[in-house]
């Protein structure tokens, strides 16, 4: 009788042992799960400076974060560093107005009004291309291969090129034809270009959006014509078939395999600022509302709103990198992420001309007249 007593307290005191343990389990995931809350939604407003650079160059100097290092680019010539700071390659031209275009590993620049474009990648020139009619915009694509909208007062053309500046494909543009070069957009894989074209319907201004294929370079390369009637000046491939227009007051995503525009948004303010990525695509508003200065709202790029946000920061400029937009002005600077979160926010102790996502998470790269420096966030 005694050892059946003693058996039900062994088997009770494992009971409570088995219970404490699944208590004590359940307490430390809650608050492993309440910290991980906490950090997320947490707004960072102080940072340390991990590395200072001296720029040892004038203010026409710009830079470009790759994924093996950093670009820096003027009108006097393009240099690559790596993520160390030490030099990879250096090359000199004369450019009197030079815009780059990169697609990594490649980077190309071009002297805009002029006639010269190079093509980089980390390892150095590849290329180069003399054009016969000035350059008014640059893409580059994920294989290197360049779209350059070439205008004179009579007559445009897009003109593809290799990575050595072999042209690979020509298109003819004309005020009575097709309309003045907007903008085009080229996909990563090179084969899908679209242009939108400012043209006039009696005296009506409209866009005109013609997608051209160049998969196959002996066939014709157009492949489908839309009207828009809003001037749309800004266009971004998503996947190598999905393209988002940018309009002054609306957006279009447009499919170039089925020919079809899946999603349009028309908003009631005009747009102030538009950026996107690989997923999502982002608008910003000035606007006169209690809540702030300005409405920031990203969408995926299915068209459905994902998020929305007011905020009252005067932004000067706006970088995006991955899941993060940067907001700056010469003073200060604000990060938000994707779904609207605000993940940083600080008054900055220098005058900074760009800020730059580094290469690893919570660390950017303030750019001012003197210096570069990366900082991580805390």
């Amino acid at each position: 009788m005694e050892q059946q007593i003693d058996e039900k307290k062994k088997q009770k005191i494992k009971l409570n042992r088995m219970q404490w343990t699944i208590i004590i389990g359940l307490l430390v995931m809650v608050g492993v799960l309440v910290y991980a809350l906490v950090k997320n939604n947490r707004v960072s407003g102080s940072y340390e400076v991990v590395t200072s650079l001296s720029r040892g160059d004038d203010t026409s100097v710009y830079y470009q974060i790759m994924r093996k290092g950093m670009i820096r680019y003027s009108k006097d010539g393009m240099a690559m560093t790596d993520k160390s700071g030490n030099l990879i390659w250096t090359q000199t031209y004369e450019m009197t107005s030079p815009a780059i275009a990169v697609s990594d590993p490649y980077v190309a620049v071009g002297d805009i009004g002029a006639n010269t474009i190079y093509i980089f990648n980390e390892y150095g020139q590849l290329g180069r291309i003399n054009t016969d009619v000035p350059i008014q915009e640059i893409r580059i694509s994920a294989q290197g291969v360049i779209a350059a909208v070439l205008s004179d007062s009579a007559t445009n053309y897009i003109n593809l090129y290799d990575k050595q500046g072999n042209v690979l494909g020509s298109i003819k543009a004309s005020l009575q034809n097709t309309g003045y070069p907007l903008a085009i957009a080229l996909s990563s894989d090179a084969t899908r270009l679209l242009a939108s074209y400012l043209c006039m319907d009696g005296s009506t201004v409209k866009t005109r959006v013609i997608s051209y294929n160049f998969s196959d370079t002996q066939s014709k390369h157009v492949i489908d014509t839309l009207e828009l009637e809003e001037l749309y000046p800004k266009m971004e491939f998503l996947e190598n078939n999905k393209v988002v227009m940018f309009g002054e007051k609306s957006f279009v995503l447009y499919n170039t395999d089925t020919k079809e525009i899946t999603a349009q948004q028309t908003f009631d303010n005009e747009i102030a600022s538009v950026f996107c990525s690989d997923q999502k695509i982002g608008f910003i508003f000035k606007v006169s509302d209690e809540n702030g200065q300005y409405y920031m709202e990203i969408y995926n790029k299915a068209g459905r709103k994902n998020s929305s946000v007011y905020f009252d920061f005067n932004y000067e400029g706006i970088n995006v990198y991955d899941d993060e937009v940067i907001l700056y002005n010469s003073q200060e600077m604000a990060v938000y992420q994707m779904n609207g979160r605000l993940k940083f926010t600080s008054t900055l102790n220098t005058s900074v001309t760009n800020i730059m996502a580094s290469w690893e998470s919570g660390m950017y790269w303030l750019v001012d007249d003197q210096s570069l420096r990366e900082i991580h966030i805390k």
